[in-house]
């Protein structure tokens, strides 16, 4: 049967016998029927619900089947109208026509005729709604890719403009200190230091917000990669942090995934950053495993680290959402980033964690 709105049938007949003939027959083809014997009461029904086919008759109490088409016209013009009547003309079927009608039957012909046309009517209906929701969907498309376009484009305008300032700040903070800095007493050289770090953090915090604002948009066309290289480009990435905390990061069998090969391995550095950054006393231990999921993959990345509390498990996924203080670096990005960048891949990402008992994210990706 037809999509549900669509197999909604009025019917208007003033003829009791005849009213109650048409619904049980139209009922037998499996519509849902709503009948009613004059104009007004069919346009009440018209503002309260949505049909896809109205059968008028022609000659009603209140409003002639041409009337009653325009004013149901008015309410929703998507509606088809099959206007029926036991007395036809040449004058009345032009009328009918040229104000949208999309039949004119005579009362008297088989009764197969009416169902047929009701049947068509239905079909074409659908047919409509189909094609412009498909135009809709191709409008929305492209104002959001020229959207995101012009977004991309003022975060890089952005970027540039608050990195020139922070430069020249860095700049003169650096002359001063090789021009004056024997002269400098220790407070004053304590505060020259803070504005080179603080300058510097705000030079990341600017790359970051750049990372993320490109995570869901990359150009890079998805293609087969392997997940084994994708995270051993990932760990090589992080070489020196995982040496110096003394991190073991062990890498289970990988299949294969389509993706952008660049976005994966940013992905999974990010979370293998948090595991190692987010430690406990002892070494970082980190376990990455894959194993199938309908249809695709899901991906475990497991470590033994200070954990997360469960009410902020949902939270850590939006920008700027740090729960552990100054101790730990970071921005509140990173998995914000790692967010984007598997819905972009059409797949999820949840973690499970406790505090002081290590924490697994968990994502899938389509295969």
């Amino acid at each position: 049967m037809y999509a549900d709105r669509f197999s909604n049938i009025l019917v208007v007949e003033d003829n009791e016998s005849e009213l109650g003939l048409f619904c049980e027959l139209l009922e037998d083809e499996g519509f849902r029927v709503i009948g009613c014997g004059s104009a007004g009461e069919a346009l009440e029904h018209v503002r309260r619900h949505n049909f896809g086919v109205a059968v008028v008759d022609y000659r009603l109490p209140d409003l002639t089947g041409t009337q009653l088409l325009e004013q149901i016209h008015t309410c929703d013009d998507h509606v088809r109208v099959i206007i029926y009547t036991g007395a036809a003309s040449y004058d009345s079927l032009k009328e009918a026509l040229n104000l949208g009608a999309f039949a004119y039957l005579e009362k008297l012909s088989d009764r197969a005729e009416l169902l047929r046309h009701v049947h068509r009517a239905c079909h074409e209906r659908v047919e409509r709604y189909a094609l412009d929701l498909e135009r809709a969907v191709a409008g929305r498309t492209e104002e959001l890719a020229r959207s995101n376009r012009e977004l991309e484009t003022f975060a890089s305008v952005v970027a540039h403009d608050l990195r020139s300032p922070l430069l020249t700040v860095s700049g003169y903070c650096q002359l001063i200190h090789d021009e004056l800095g024997d002269r400098l007493d220790g407070k004053a050289a304590d505060y020259l230091e803070h504005i080179v770090e603080g300058a510097a953090r705000m030079s990341r915090l600017i790359d970051d917000l750049l990372e993320y604002s490109r995570a869901g948009r990359s150009r890079e066309p998805f293609r087969k990669v392997d997940m084994q290289n994708i995270l051993v480009l990932a760990a090589a990435n992080l070489e020196g942090l995982i040496r110096a905390e003394q991190a073991q990061v062990e890498i289970g069998d990988m299949p294969a995934v389509t993706g952008d090969q660049t976005q994966l391995v940013q992905l999974f550095q990010n979370l293998l950053d948090n595991a190692v950054k987010f430690r406990r006393r002892e070494p970082p231990r980190i376990r990455i495993a894959a194993e199938a999921a309908e249809n695709g993959w899901r991906f475990a990345v497991e470590d033994n680290g200070v954990g997360i509390a469960a009410e902020h498990c949902e939270r850590i996924f939006q920008t700027f959402q740090r729960l552990h203080g100054r101790e730990y670096p970071g921005k509140g990005i990173g998995l914000a980033t790692c967010k984007k960048i598997v819905e972009r891949h059409g797949g999820k990402i949840w973690v499970d964690s406790a505090l002081g008992r290590g924490t697994t994210f968990y994502l899938t990706l389509p295969e």
